[in-house]
């Protein structure tokens, strides 16, 4: 219970008439809940004894909080009245007299902030994801021993909002809803609104256990962790680099039920530090694609193998409708793509390469996965130690009229 003492609701003048009392209450913070765009919203929790009748509040609210996104929930009681002034004041009342619950709740803006940062152990057939939370308290003073809940989202959907502003109706409804909510889900909690397709985008992580934060002082919280499926994959533009390098990505498999926010990660192989990347906003059940960066598991090669060039000169009617002299160049390219894997187990590679977009394909082997007007791509399996030859010869005709 508060140490808080309330004034009795009503007291007796010279007249002997009924006056309403005011009692100032400051309910500590329970909760708080910080969103990548800055905003934060707080939960105040306290229980008081009151008597039963009318009574008026002033609830003490902090000067950044945003006074008309304030909400208030007493047991036992209903709202009269709210006067919105630099402190909310709530005529309320009481049907039963007895010790209540007071649960309070406003939205601040540019008040907190997060960030998760990645540790990531790569093995040959999986990823070890390690991620804390970075946070930071803006509100305006220290919070002590709350429940923290960050929310994650699409980065596409986070915009900044600044102090001035008026928030979006359905994120301030959400956010309001979230602090209203009677008990917190178990932790990792992926909630939706339910309402826009935006808002059951957002996910909300809520940390184990009651935290300390100081006012301006970035702290490190551990947010979850788990060791993932993988497939390696390599990639070679044979169009752009034709003597390589080949390089490696990783494509991790969400198996977790909660997304991964996107964030920068250090990524390590078998216990060296490899790089520092940028790990993707990843929703549970989809791939993260992690450029690890070029490799020489892969040894490649492009190489013009064949060309020759003949000229027919040919009588043809062109559009006018007249015979005319024309000059036919016929070209045919054979190129050849050499791969030798140099790994003791099998790989998967896709090779891309292109072709001009009026050329013909007259032979290719082995057949492209995809071919497009001007692109060709194979996605291959290459085994241990493989070495493997792909061939495609193209012809190109172009004609050019010599008679006036």
């Amino acid at each position: 219970m508060l140490p808080i003492c309330l004034p009795a609701a009503l007291a007796l003048n010279d007249s002997s008439e009924p006056v309403e009392a005011t009692t100032s209450i400051s309910l500590p913070v329970d909760s708080v809940t910080i969103y990548p765009n800055g905003l934060m919203s707080v939960k105040r929790i306290g229980n008081l004894d009151v008597i039963e009748g009318q009574h008026k509040f002033v609830l003490d609210v902090p000067d950044a909080a945003d006074k008309e996104t304030v909400l208030l929930s007493v047991t036992n009681a209903t709202i009269d009245r709210i006067v919105y002034q630099s402190n909310p004041v709530y005529t309320l009342n009481l049907s039963k007299t007895g010790i209540q619950k007071f649960v309070e709740s406003y939205l601040m803006y540019n008040a907190g902030s997060w960030e998760p940062r990645y540790d990531l152990q790569l093995t040959n057939d999986s990823l070890n994801i390690s991620a804390n939370a970075i946070v930071q308290n803006k509100g305006g003073q220290d919070l002590k021993n709350i429940k923290l809940k960050l929310v994650a989202g699409l980065p596409s959907l986070i915009r900044l909002i600044p102090i001035e502003s008026t928030m979006e109706p359905n994120l301030v409804a959400y956010a309001r809803d979230l602090e209203a909510a009677p008990e917190a889900a178990p932790s990792p909690y992926i909630s939706g609104a339910g309402n826009t397709g935006e808002l059951e985008t957002l996910y909300i992580f809520e940390l184990d256990g009651r935290k300390d934060m100081e006012m301006d002082k970035k702290i490190g919280l551990p947010l979850f962790e788990d060791t993932v499926p993988i497939v390696r994959m390599y990639t070679w533009d044979a169009y752009n680099n034709l003597d390589g390098p080949v390089f490696e990505e990783i494509r991790a498999n969400n198996t977790m039920m909660l997304p991964w926010p996107a964030g920068n990660a250090l990524l390590y192989r078998n216990g060296e530090f490899v790089s520092s990347i940028y790990m993707p906003y990843t929703a549970n059940g989809t791939n993260a694609s992690i450029e690890v960066g070029s490799t020489p598991d892969l040894k490649v090669s492009k190489n013009l193998k064949n060309y020759n060039i003949s000229e027919k000169i040919l009588a043809t009617k062109l559009a006018d409708n007249q015979n005319h002299t024309v000059k036919e160049t016929t070209e045919n390219w054979t190129y050849q793509l050499k791969i030798e894997s140099n790994l003791d187990r099998t790989s998967n590679l896709e090779v891309s390469d292109s072709r001009p977009k009026e050329a013909k394909i007259l032979a290719i082997s082995p057949e492209p996965s995809e071919l497009t007007a001007t692109d060709l791509k194979w996605k291959l399996l290459m085994e241990p130690r493989q070495k493997l030859d792909i061939n495609y010869t193209y012809q190109v005709v172009n004609t050019e009229r010599l008679d006036s």
